[in-house]
């Protein structure tokens, strides 16, 4: 992620102008003098390295933005989160301590304190979350996944309509199409510039998660919770919490969404009590409804070969995730380059605010955001179970991985078995 503070934006502002141009809805300059002289109460619920990351970008995005509430399940993470923002954006931010939460319901006092919302905790939160946002009318920023089952995924769609019948406006945490670079080539791309599409491949290979260790006394959810890459219910597998950009590109580029999965996987390096249920590896072919495929390969292990991106093989030519288009007789024909582009995530808080003081049209981008985490949630139940999903059976699934009520006692789904490993998914099981 590139790094943006108001040392930059003025560096950044013509480069925000020329995105301008690849997509109308982006506000054009993040000065207050020219977005208003209103305040946008904004509260952030999850203060880890996104919610960090992502509160930076939305007060660097205009001076108009107040930093008012602050909430997490951890003390250390609000802790860190406020001393770092305090110390960039001293002037933006009013976070007393009777308005930072601690512990599982800290969400719904940050949002009753706020005009807006930031909604960056685990995924299988997000639905809940988004419900009680947009019920109490307020605009929302939350990101991706946003949920890891069906029946989050039907609450996240319905949610994101009474947003649109509120005027509420909503942006997900989807910043690949918000990057000017990535919008020049798929329009390249939906103006034929590759001919027509063959084949699509998506590779998210990455190192292991960092592992959190037990400590004294600590209950099973909340080891569960600073370990929630590991967990289906809070992380909803690589293909949820790291995949999803890469797909939900191949989505925009296709102008639609895949609507049946096979595939497999499982774990190679991933054992032992300190790494929960997830696979390490998996493998699945997805196929949209005129028949294209799209392979994805992902997997967390360590020493290997890493790579974040994608192929696309048209007719004409390819392109990849280095911005280029290359004929098929190896000459580049395109190649888009300029390292002064305020980053995607800065541009998408741009959106957000720009959106709330009404100095840009309305957004709600909540509908693509559910549907390609659906793409992620039923290529995930392909995976595990060794069947052939269908992406409307999976939606209407009533499968739900998540809890329907918390406590910090309370009994997990999933809880250590007599030698501290988990049940882990097992293919050959069928899903729906």
């Amino acid at each position: 992620m590139k790094k943006n503070t108001r040392r930059t934006f003025i560096k950044t502002t013509s480069k925000t102008v020329a995105a301008g141009m690849v997509f109308s809805h982006l506000p054009l300059i993040r000065d207050a003098g020219v977005l208003g002289q209103e305040k946008i109460k904004l509260g952030l619920v999850g203060c880890g390295g996104r919610g960090t990351g992502a509160i930076f970008q939305a007060l660097t995005a205009s001076n108009a933005v107040q930093l008012v509430a602050m909430g997490d399940v951890f003390q250390y993470e609000l802790d860190n989160c406020f001393q770092r923002v305090s110390k960039e954006f001293a002037d933006q931010v009013a976070v007393p301590r009777v308005r930072q939460f601690l512990g599982l319901e800290a969400y719904k006092n940050v949002i009753d304190a706020c005009d807006a919302v930031i909604l960056a905790t685990p995924p299988g939160f997000r639905p809940e979350h988004f419900e009680y946002a947009i019920e109490s009318g307020k605009h929302v920023f939350m990101e991706k996944p946003l949920a890891v089952d069906a029946p989050g995924y039907r609450k996240v769609i319905q949610v994101g309509e009474m947003a649109t019948e509120k005027n509420l406006n909503v942006v997900v945490g989807l910043q690949s199409r918000y990057e000017i670079g990535l919008n020049e080539m798929v329009k390249k791309i939906h103006a034929g510039e590759i001919g027509e599409i063959l084949s699509l491949d998506v590779y998210y290979n990455v190192g292991k998660a960092t592992v959190h260790p037990r400590k004294p006394n600590q209950t099973e959810l909340e080891y569960q919770i600073s370990n929630w890459h590991y967990f289906n219910w809070l992380w909803g597998g690589q293909l949820a919490g790291q995949t999803i950009h890469q797909i939900d590109v191949i989505n925009w580029i296709k102008k639609d969404y895949p609507i049946k999965a096979n595939g497999m996987g499982g774990r190679a390096m991933l054992e032992g009590p300190d790494h929960g249920e997830i696979f390490d590896h998996h493998a699945v072919e997805f196929e949209y409804r005129d028949g294209t495929k799209l392979h994805v390969q992902c997997r967390q292990m360590d020493n290997c070969a890493n790579r974040m991106g994608f192929n696309i093989q048209g007719t004409k030519a390819r392109v990849d995730e280095r911005l280029q288009i290359i004929a098929n007789k190896g000459e580049v024909l395109w190649r888009y380059r300029d390292e002064d582009d305020p980053s995607g995530s800065q541009i998408e808080q741009d959106v957000f605010v720009g959106a709330i003081l009404g100095k840009r049209p309305y957004v709600n981008t909540t509908e693509y955001g559910a549907e390609s985490t659906m793409t992620t949630i039923f290529g995930r139940m392909a995976i595990e179970s060794g069947q052939i999903i269908d992406l409307f059976k999976a939606k209407a699934s009533n499968l739900s991985i998540v809890p329907s009520e918390f406590s910090w006692d309370m009994k997990m789904p999933n809880e250590p078995l007599d030698d501290g490993n988990y049940v882990i998914p097992k293919p050959g099981i069928p899903v729906l």
